[in-house]
């Protein structure tokens, strides 16, 4: 499927999943600490090789006289580069890498990527001298001259952004595009199995959910699939996205 400026746009944008966000302590105070989510290199480039591929992105980095690291993000979509740039300066730890890895989390926030975690507000955690049994991502340590370390559990990105978007609504957004659509009520179960699957060069890679019941999906699953239906909604593309996953399931028969 030849891609357009818009789609790319709102892919690259897409939330993280609690796998690719780390936290940090910002401040401690006492018992709890106040923390911030941030994303690494590596989850940038995988989003940028998944929307665009590889072979259509590229960063290109320069220096100003004070030190500072400019990244250039270059995407290239059809015959057209176009480029949004960001900078960092070196960091504390890590020093020249740091700042490299930086600016270019910045650049590409710069096209939308991650972007959505600034949207979280401030998240607090509560801290105890027992470190707790949870997975790296979601451990956050305190640590301060001349105290005990402490440690606290983050909490899943998925769940803040329940809450930011409540499940009535998203299934509400479902209802509307659907209605904007004129999608006929015999038709909803074979729309929302098309948004469930994925579709690459004319071949199903990931199956649909067939009589799909988006009340009874996770929370995350939901806002995919309403995010899913909004976009090819938004571009135009709804009616050729249904029609491209009738001819590769039928192909595939």
């Amino acid at each position: 499927m030849e891609l357009d400026w818009k789609t790319v746009c709102a892919e690259l944008a897409k939330p993280f999943n609690d796998e690719d966000v780390f936290w940090r302590v910002d401040r401690s105070f006492g018992n709890w600490a106040r923390v911030l989510c941030y994303l690494d290199a590596r989850a940038v480039m995988d989003r940028l090789d998944s929307v665009v591929g590889p072979q259509n992105w590229r960063d290109v980095y320069t220096e100003t006289q004070s030190g500072k690291n400019i990244c250039t993000l270059f995407i290239r979509v059809g015959d057209d580069w176009v480029s949004k740039s960001d900078g960092a300066g070196n960091t504390n730890i890590e020093g020249d890498k740091g700042g490299l890895s930086d600016a270019f989390k910045r650049a590409g926030v710069k096209w939308g990527i991650g972007r959505h975690l600034y949207s979280l507000g401030e998240t607090k955690v509560n801290l105890s001298e027992q470190r707790p049994s949870c997975e790296k991502h979601y451990l956050v340590v305190a640590s301060k001259r001349g105290e005990k370390t402490k440690y606290g559990v983050a909490p899943s990105i998925q769940k803040i952004q329940s809450h930011l978007y409540p499940k009535g609504i998203v299934l509400e957004s479902i209802r509307n595009v659907l209605r904007k659509e004129k999608v006929d009520v015999s038709d909803i179960p074979l729309i929302l199995e098309a948004a469930t699957a994925n579709v690459v060069d004319g071949k199903v890679t990931i199956e649909g959910i067939k009589q799909c019941n988006p009340n009874a999906m996770e929370e995350q699953r939901l806002i995919e699939l309403s995010n899913r239906l909004k976009l090819w909604s938004n571009t135009g593309q709804f009616s050729k996205q249904i029609s491209d996953y009738i001819s590769a399931v039928q192909g595939g028969e």
